[in-house]
């Protein structure tokens, strides 16, 4: 088995990984123009934590940058409680309001806003999307798109997390997994954990959900049929995710995640990019630049290289396990003790 703390760095300086880069063409723009009041809209596909720290972020990134809500800058905020015809029309409400940028929080969203604008005028720069190739927001993620499109995504180290996983339950046989058919960043996570799995002998036991209301008793179904939950970073899981915590509970099982807010909540570890810090890079080189004049044609998309351990003590010995101590020393934020 590899060893995931190689592979993977812990903790992120601030300081160096939010530097505000602005473009050479535009070398003498340091800053917002005095006297200007910039409009950002921005959307989500959901009210839960990890999409609300993304966008905490994203704020304080902006404000890093000089743009402050209330002072020059106009914030607008929707949240499409996770409809995806929702997400479409705020998109169109954004492009009738002649946003200066257009920030879609989450696959869905970042689907619907790029049908809406794609070929505009007003810029696009997405974040928390897993695959915006698979999606068809993008044709490539290694080169800028020459559209008003760009953004941030966010691959899984799907590899480093099995490793976390099983050095955590060594004796895991059979997972468990709930998703959102319809969300096709999860369907990615998916199609991607259910290989991994198989790779090292772990059956894979999927339940699709078509909304929060699904979850409980969908989780429920999966009780005695799993030696584990492991779940990736899907919207409408989320959003219901105590209703999984609840059968775990009951049915004294672990939760594993792709959810960086997932063990503060009841998981019993995650592995992944810190949502705070996701949504201060994406403003710190994407939006941030584009409000000083940057063209989006020209910017790569970017995604996060730092990853962010996460653990809960207390939710490891309800499921009768215990979390390794060299683990424990790694992890950023240990929960439950």
């Amino acid at each position: 088995m590899r060893s995931w703390t190689r592979t993977v760095t812990l903790l992120w300086t601030l300081s160096a990984a939010f530097t505000l880069a602005v473009p050479p063409a535009f070398g003498q723009v340091t800053g917002p123009q005095p006297g200007r009041v910039y409009k950002v809209g921005f959307s989500q596909i959901a009210d839960h934590p990890a999409l609300n720290e993304t966008r905490r972020g994203f704020v304080d990134g902006l404000k890093q940058a000089g743009f402050e809500d209330g002072k020059n800058l106009v914030f607008l905020y929707q949240n499409a409680q996770g409809d995806v015809g929702n997400a479409r029309n705020i998109a169109e409400k954004f492009v009738a309001d002649a946003v200066d940028l257009l920030a879609p929080c989450t696959t869905p969203n970042a689907q619907a806003t790029v049908r809406v604008a794609k070929g505009g005028k007003i810029p696009v720069a997405f974040g928390c999307v897993t695959d915006p190739v698979s999606a068809g927001i993008l044709e490539s993620v290694e080169r800028p798109s020459g559209t008003n499109v760009t953004g941030l995504y966010n691959p899984l180290p799907i590899a480093e997390l099995f490793d976390l996983f099983l050095r955590i339950q060594p004796g895991l046989k059979t997972a468990g997994a709930i998703y959102n058919a319809s969300e096709s960043n999860s369907v990615t996570i998916n199609r991607q954990a259910r290989a991994e799995a198989e790779r090292r002998g772990i059956k894979w036991v999927e339940a699709t959900v078509v909304g929060s209301a699904d979850v409980k008793t969908t989780a429920e179904s999966l009780l005695g049929k799993v030696d584990a939950f492991v779940l990736g970073q899907d919207n409408t899981v989320a959003s219901a995710f105590e209703a999984v915590v609840k059968t775990a509970q009951d049915g004294k099982l672990p939760i594993f995640s792709m959810d960086p807010q997932a063990p503060a909540r009841g998981a019993v570890a995650s592995l992944a990019a810190g949502q705070y810090a996701q949504g201060m890079l994406w403003a710190a080189q994407l939006a941030a630049p584009i409000l000083l004049g940057a063209d989006p044609a020209k910017l790569a998309p970017i995604r996060p290289r730092v990853f962010e351990l996460q653990v809960n003590v207390a939710s490891a010995a309800a499921a009768g396990l215990t979390i390794p101590q060299d683990i424990l020393a790694k992890a950023s934020r240990v929960h439950g003790r």
